[in-house]
């Protein structure tokens, strides 16, 4: 089961706050295809990742042409997925920012967020996150060139330590994969936990002034295909006011 966003461009998993397709804890999982080649931008939970790899195929996508898994930000609902798709495909280069890097490969639950997410219920008592290398690690501004697609990192700190939004330029439009960053309507997610830092964002999210997105894609609930900058803008605004911005 997928749904198709555009031609070539895929959501492959996502729970409760997406399109219920995989496990409800999952964000959203996007595939982006290009001829034969293929990327993803994150992993889910690990809860249901056999059935996010299904779906892959289902879109007549071949598990050996992913090229790439980008990971946002080590939450286990993004993260926790990376080992078994590294396991299915030994060939993907799975990419994040160096922070989010060391999480991913040695975190501890405190340190991943998971500690005070179960207290609140958001995770199974009995989840384990399943740790995983990062087989490269990406700097703000680096990007990365695939034939017909480029792909800039940007490296937003607010909602986790280092999270990193993709800006993906694709047949004549822009994509932002945002993560847990920024959302429709400029709301933004803070949190309770490690890494979490209104401040943060304050400082990093003007790096997605300016960039004339067109498609502003989250890795939970609603997303835009069109006017995506204007989402974006509006949390800049809020950031600029006294009073706080709207959270999801």
């Amino acid at each position: 089961m997928y749904i198709q966003l555009e031609k070539d461009f895929y959501i492959v998993g996502g729970g409760d706050t997406g399109p219920g397709i995989s496990s409800y804890k999952d964000c959203n999982v996007y595939l982006v295809v290009n001829g034969e080649q293929g990327i993803l931008i994150d992993a889910g939970s690990g809860l249901d990742t056999g059935r996010i790899l299904n779906n892959i195929q289902e879109t007549g996508t071949q598990l050996s042409g992913i090229q790439y898994l980008f990971i946002t930000h080590c939450h286990g609902d993004h993260t926790g997925g990376a080992g078994d798709m590294k396991e299915a495909m030994p060939h993907v280069t799975i990419v994040t920012s160096e922070k989010e890097a060391e999480l991913m490969e040695h975190g501890t639950e405190e340190l991943l967020g998971l500690t005070a997410a179960k207290v609140k219920g958001a995770y199974p008592a009995d989840y384990v996150f399943r740790h995983q290398k990062a087989d490269r690690t990406v700097n703000n501004g680096e990007t990365m060139t695939m034939p017909g697609l480029t792909l800039e990192a940007v490296v937003v700190p607010g909602h986790s330590i280092e999270s990193v939004c993709y800006q993906v330029d694709w047949r004549g439009r822009r994509y932002l994969f945002s993560g847990d960053s920024v959302y429709k309507k400029g709301a933004l997610s803070l949190q309770n936990c490690y890494g979490s830092s209104l401040e943060q964002y304050r400082t990093y999210l003007p790096r997605l002034a300016g960039r004339n997105i067109d498609a502003l894609i989250p890795a939970h609930f609603g997303f835009t295909l069109t006017g995506g900058q204007a989402h974006i803008d509006k949390a800049l605004a809020y950031l600029k006011s006294s009073a706080l911005p709207p959270m999801v």
